[in-house]
């Protein structure tokens, strides 16, 4: 019985890990369509389109990094970097903030909330503020919320194809 049990666990255990490594591979597809569906003022000006993760040794940092590569974000190479401070972040086109790293995330929104960051969040139930997407898992589904006005307020351009997918 206790065999039995412990095999049951194992079995669970490596199914939740896997779902929530399709996840992330869900999302990193998610987040290279967001490059292409949405324009950054100015984006000519940089030498790479920066794609940032908040925090350290997040799998969906390996997920962006194996699925992106050689594409490119009008006309510029995309580089995947992790954070750990505002003024990182500020250097960002798009910054990925998983669930556990929403608090360090509110205390530097502010920072960017005057720049062109496409920041994009995965947060069950309400979009934290600051956040122009939120991921979020409805009956086994992943979803995106848009905050449309947000995005206009940092001059992101949104195309209606995105606006349209949001809930």
């Amino acid at each position: 019985m206790r065999k039995s049990l412990l095999l049951l666990m194992v079995l669970a255990f490596f199914a939740v890990d896997n779902a929530s490594a399709q996840l992330e591979k869900h999302q990193a597809t998610f987040i290279y369509n967001f490059t292409r569906l949405v324009q950054w003022p100015e984006i000519y000006k940089d030498p790479a389109f920066v794609i940032g993760v908040l925090g350290s040794g997040e799998e969906i940092t390996k997920e962006l990094k194996d699925g992106m590569g050689s594409r490119t974000v009008a006309g510029k190479n995309i580089e995947v970097v992790e954070l750990s401070s505002a003024t990182e972040a500020a250097n960002c086109h798009l910054l990925f903030v998983p669930n556990r790293s929403l608090n360090s995330f509110s205390r530097m929104a502010t920072a960017i909330s005057n720049r062109p960051v496409l920041v994009v969040t995965e947060n069950q139930g309400r979009q934290p503020q600051g956040s122009v997407i939120n991921f979020s898992v409805e009956a086994g589904k992943l979803g995106i919320r848009l905050d449309e006005e947000l995005a206009q307020t940092k001059n992101l351009m949104v195309s209606s194809q995105l606006a349209n997918f949001s809930r």
